[in-house]
């Protein structure tokens, strides 16, 4: 399965699902392959890789030429299509080879492009982390927007709560609004608590599991793989629905 991690808000948790629904899917058994879309490279950090170039990235995996993507020592099951910083060269027609895997999870940066679109076409869901406030539902109406726009379809989109607080007023109330405008069943049931822990992760460049198992954030990934592996089961977007707010 190919899932693109998408929106075009910023800081809403798309490193950090890449890296430890990965972690997850692969400690369940499965062969997984993340790849870094963005120019920032902070999935290639945060599995460890550090800033030394790599001699095939997904400038040239896009592209179409072979290559093999990096082990990640860490995570047994778990391998990384490094990102690159360059951000001038073009893909007219991208190819998503899953080398081998059984899930390809695709890091996006947050700005659109032509390049993302022909990537989006080709993947299976997109997969949305959603901030639990009214600045987050703002980020997801212009991404449906976009989406819309540049003739993108909804049905495989799916929203995930991130940095969700159970006990606040404003969290549930979000969740309740998403629900109510797209669907229950295009909001994961698996929102990601807020976690420090999730925060301290990537800076010791391994998954919540290595860093903090047990914690919340390990036991919310490992609930979301449990749905990624349920084929995200649910009805889609209702392309009818008004935008959320």
């Amino acid at each position: 399965m190919r899932i693109m991690i998408f929106n075009q808000k910023g800081g809403v948790g798309k490193t950090t699902t890449a890296i430890n629904l990965g972690a997850a899917l692969a400690r369940a058994g499965q062969n997984v392959v993340v790849a870094d879309l963005d120019p920032q490279m902070h999935l290639s950090a945060g599995l460890g890789l550090g800033d030394a170039g790599a001699d095939w990235t997904v400038a040239q995996w896009l592209e179409g030429q072979d290559g093999t993507p990096a082990e990640i020592d860490s995570e047994e099951g778990l391998r990384i299509i490094p990102g690159t910083s360059t951000t001038d060269w073009t893909v007219d027609e991208v190819a998503l080879d899953m080398c081998g895997a059984d899930w390809l999870l695709m890091d996006a940066p947050p700005v659109w492009s032509p390049r993302l679109g022909a990537i989006m076409a080709q993947s299976d869901i997109v997969l949305a982390p959603v901030e639990a406030d009214f600045l987050g539902l703002q980020g997801i109406n212009r991404l449906m927007r976009t989406m819309q726009d540049n003739d993108q379809s909804w049905d495989k989109l799916r929203f995930l709560l991130c940095r969700y607080i159970p006990r606040l007023r404003v969290h549930r109330e979000v969740r309740r609004i998403l629900e109510r405008h797209f669907g229950a069943e295009a909001v994961l049931p698996t929102p990601i608590r807020n976690s420090v822990r999730l925060s301290e992760a990537p800076g010791q460049g391994v998954s919540i599991f290595d860093h903090a198992p047990g914690t919340a954030g390990a036991e919310d990934y490992a609930a979301l793989a449990q749905i990624a592996l349920s084929g995200f089961q649910g009805e889609p977007v209702n392309e009818e629905r008004r935008e959320a707010g």
